[in-house]
């Protein structure tokens, strides 16, 4: 079930400092109405009856131009049975999660820093054990979701998330926001704060009525309250700011951060020179479509009103760029570009690397959400300067911030700004501004080098009492500078400690591959969520310890006792390990070199229960209950941390590889004709399905793009029309059809591993490769991400990177629900040595376990879903079934251990067939 919640806003308060107003800003833009905001929503599957919010409890804080909003919200539960909910939800940009707390026994626990992969892992291992986690985590963009389990049956869950921001100011007053999108009734509502301000707060805009303000130690108090009531749109305080302080501090682990946002002056942005070219790049991904296009519209309108005459060249993007179309606009009439931007059909997913080959023109404007989900996913370098729009509710603004500024261009909000404002700044030279120098300061940065109504963001450490920062203002000819001196305040406290890192990780995560560990590093130290960590809580001690999880401080006694026992376990199970894998690899050599008889299997007196797969299916129950308690006895007390995956070079060679799920080839020709093994073809009959047969080739598409809408979630759908497609050789649409998958539920490696092996399928080997790379980046602590790659690497050719993530998959200790998937890998890894027309590098494996296993026949069967179990079963040629009741069949038959824990692989062997 979904229930729309809020998303809300906010930064806990800092204690304040003063600095010296050094200009007045510009007059600020029109006002502009936001973008229709993108609900949040409880996803609640298995809900028979609705989840219920109960209450929403709104505590604001603003302290200069800082604000913390903490939101507390009370679920309720009345289904008979425990459930899982995840609330996702977006945050404008500038926001963000600075901690949240889950009632235990009465009492709220404070979240943790975790890194991102690794708090998902030990949630999901956790939830199998059937206790209480919660998981608040980044997926792509400025958009969250929180994993809270469980919601016991006919009981509440109170959660508390908080946010952080620095206000901005319009007209002399710094705007508050605080959105309302509930969606369903909710039984009790207050909204109470803080403001450290000589000035009290407006009630500017909102539904909420008579609001009490009063004066209160240090500024005044406000407080509204409804009972009963269904609420949307927005709430909106103004606070006067005259007097409110331009710069806070606060003391962190030992040291001194500040934030200002000092004023660079009142420097006259100058009109830019007209282009003679430009390349309009348009995103028409699926995601595309929920973009505001009147606005992106308006800021070309604009544009060309301004520059009036040009050679123009439109490029649609998705999952790949189609061939661009060029156009000349005189005297500002743009009528044929628009009209081919309107004809735009939104389809497939987000690759921005078409646009680093950018050239030819003076400079390119690009429209987009800035969310790349496809293909190489970093920010790509480009030679002409970008002028980056966005228009979204869901978006990543620091994508296209860092793209556009990167390339000497700019990017504008025109969900904030609206289309004249956003053109109004895209078509003006405003002023450069950057840190000079700095005194009694270190780790200085700008939040952007543009001031946004006449400031900066200035955020760094101070290193002495007093300090000092000049910033450059280059604007013409003679640029200029401003010094902004700080100080540190005699009880610093708040979030300036926070502020800078978020600023510091926005940064950073610009170029997210290559800054990685840093982007981790900063989220641990300072409790935030990004890209690279999250915040969890646990129910006890023992589960903080057994992941290596530091604790909140009322369990940290026990956890350091108990984390020095699992570290002497672990270093016992990596001891362990290999001789276990040599063991099992000699076995099954041994298995390999006996001959079997190929006639039938003597059949006994009494057939024997477990020799029978209806019989076995008897004891299915007890015994998975069994292997899932051994899974979780034997799992290592701290899992190894997994490496970052290589960058990739393409190789022009595309080799035999592998096996790969999904695939299969005919067999090699038999004494007297031909053997053959195929896969049937998978029939759907929905009645779309039905309609796309019948279609001709000509408005297949056409067709699905009719029937699309109804099917928006359905990973069936995509998967069927690319069937199609691919059977009537339109490929480059059925790829483009296959794509939208990583367009739904950001960051679900599920639906990634089915995108990856669907790719295989289709012979696209290089496109698959950084699907399975995100896969690894998303589930780490899981064999099968690496040998999901490792089988892509192989299959373009990638001999040294194959066998080096199926390396990982035989050398790493795993957990117990994997039994035995080492010797899977080492039968490709070894197959893939075998097969490489260049001598790799084996230094990582043991020389034990190289050693090539040729085989007549081998199937493997491996699925996308975890905690599901799916059984291999072969009939050999006597009527005898392979199965893992039947491991070892009569003619040789070797079935590998059973997976009843997720994802396969299972795999059947036979070396004489």
């Amino acid at each position: 079930m979904k229930r729309i919640l809020s998303r809300v806003i906010g930064v806990l308060a800092a204690a304040v400092l003063a600095a010296p107003a050094l200009a007045l800003s510009p007059a600020p833009p029109p006002k502009v109405q936001p973008l229709p905001l993108l609900p949040a929503r409880l996803v609640v599957q298995g809900a028979e009856i609705p989840i219920r919010l109960e209450s929403v409890a709104v505590t604001t804080n603003i302290s200069g131009r800082l604000a913390q909003t903490s939101v507390e919200l009370v679920f309720f539960n009345p289904n008979s049975r425990q459930l899982e909910g995840e609330l996702q939800f977006p945050l404008l940009d500038g926001q963000e999660i600075t901690g949240f707390a889950m009632d235990f026994d009465g009492r709220l626990r404070e979240a943790v820093p975790v890194g991102k992969t690794r708090g998902r892992a030990v949630f999901e291992d956790i939830t199998r054990a059937r206790v209480d986690p919660a998981l608040a985590e980044k997926t792509v963009g400025n958009n969250f979701k929180l994993r809270v389990y469980p919601l016991f049956a006919r009981s509440k869950k109170i959660v508390v998330v908080r946010y952080q921001e620095a206000l901005p100011e319009r007209a002399g007053a710094l705007g508050y926001r605080l959105p309302l999108v509930f969606g369903e009734r909710i039984g009790r509502f207050s909204w109470a704060g803080h403001v450290a301000s000589g000035a009290a707060p407006r009630h500017v805009r909102g539904p909420m009525g008579e609001m009490k303000v009063s004066r209160a130690a240090g500024g005044y108090e406000f407080l509204a309250e409804k009972q009963d009531v269904r609420l949307s749109g927005i709430a909106e305080l103004a606070i006067p700011a005259q007097g409110s302080a331009l710069a806070t501090t606060q003391g962190f682990d030992g040291e001194t951060y500040f934030y200002a946002e000092p004023s660079i002056g009142a420097g006259h942005a100058a009109p830019r020179a007209a282009p003679k070219s430009v390349a309009i790049y348009w995103d028409a991904s699926g995601s595309g479509a929920e973009r505001d296009h009147t606005r992106e519209l308006a800021v070309l309108a604009a544009y060309f009103e301004r520059f009036r005459s040009m050679e123009v060249s439109l490029v649609l993007f998705r999952d790949a760029a189609e061939s661009p179309r060029s156009f000349t606009v005189k005297n500002a009439d743009w009528s044929a570009v628009r009209k081919a931007i309107e004809a735009t059909v939104y389809d497939g997913a987000s690759n921005f690397a078409p646009l680093a080959k950018i050239a030819g023109v003076d400079e390119a404007m690009l429209f987009s959400d800035g969310i790349a989900n496809y293909g190489d996913t970093a920010v790509p370098t480009i030679a002409v300067p970008v002028y980056a729009v966005g228009a979204a509710a869901r978006s990543d603004a620091g994508f296209l911030r860092a793209l556009a500024e990167r390339s000497g261009g700019r990017y504008a909000d025109a969900g904030r700004l609206g289309g004249a404002g956003a053109a109004a700044l895209l078509l003006t030279r405003a002023p450069r501004v950057t840190i000079e120098s700095s005194e009694g300061v270190a780790d200085a940065l700008l939040a952007s080098p543009y001031a946004e109504n006449g400031r900066v963001q200035l955020a760094g450490r101070l290193t002495e009492a007093q300090g000092r920062v000049v910033l450059r203002i280059d604007a013409g000819r003679r640029p200029r500078t401003v010094a902004v001196p700080v100080r540190r305040a005699p009880a610093g406290g708040g979030f300036a400690a926070q502020r800078w890192a978020t600023l510091k990780v926005a940064l950073l995560e610009a170029d997210y591959d290559v800054n990685r560990a840093q982007v981790e590093r900063l989220g641990k130290r300072f409790s935030l969520i990004t890209r690279g960590t999250s915040l969890i809580i646990l129910d006890n001690a023992r589960d903080y310890a057994r992941f290596a999880i530091e604790p909140p401080p009322e369990l940290r006694a026990e956890y350091e006792r108990l984390r020095a026992a699992g570290v002497r376990t672990l270093e016992a199970d990596r001891a362990a390990h290999l001789e276990r894998v040599v063991r099992q690899f000699q076995e099954k050599q041994a298995w390999w070199e006996r001959e079997f008889p190929k006639g039938d299997k003597p059949v006994p007196a009494i057939a024997k229960k477990e020799q029978s797969p209806a019989g076995a299916m008897q004891d299915r129950r007890a015994e998975m209950a069994e292997r899932r308690d051994e899974a979780r006895r034997s799992a290592p007390a701290i899992a190894a941390p997994a490496p970052a995956p290589m960058a990739a070079p393409r190789a022009a060679q595309n080799l035999a590889a592998p096996a790969v799920p999904g695939m299969a080839k005919a067999a090699e020709a038999a004494e007297g004709g031909t053997i053959a093994i195929r896969l049937q073809p998978w029939s759907p009959d929905a009645a779309y399905a039905r309609r796309l047969h019948e279609a001709d080739a000509a408005n297949l598409y056409r067709v699905y793009v009719d029937e699309r809408a109804g099917h928006q979630n359905s990973t069936a759908f995509f998967l069927d029309v690319a069937d199609l497609l691919l059977a009537k050789n339109e490929k480059a649409l059925a790829l483009r059809v296959l794509s939208n998958l990583a367009e739904m539920n950001l960051e679900d490696r599920h639906i990634l591993r089915i995108l990856g092996y669907r790719l295989m399928q289709a012979g696209e080997p290089l496109a698959a490769v950084p699907v399975f790379k995100r896969v690894l980046a998303l589930s780490p602590e899981e064999p099968q991400s690496y040998r999901d790659l490792g089988l892509a690497h192989a299959a373009a050719g990638e001999h040294q990177r194959a066998v080096d993530a199926l390396a990982e998959v035989v050398t790493r200790p795993w957990h117990g629900r994997f039994p035995e998937i080492e010797l899977i890998a080492l039968a490709e890894l070894n197959a893939i040595i075998a097969q490489s027309p260049v001598k790799l590098d084996l230094a990582r494996i043991d020389p034990r376990l190289v050693r090539n296993l040729p085989l007549d026949v081998r199937a493997v069967l491996a699925w996308d879903a975890d905690n599901t179990d799916i059984d291999l079963h072969v009939t050999d040629p006597n009527g005898e079934v392979a199965f893992y009741g039947n491991r070892l069949t009569f003619q040789g038959g070797r079935m590998s251990a059973d997976f009843t824990g997720g994802y396969g692989p299972e795999e059947f062997s036979l070396r004489n067939a």
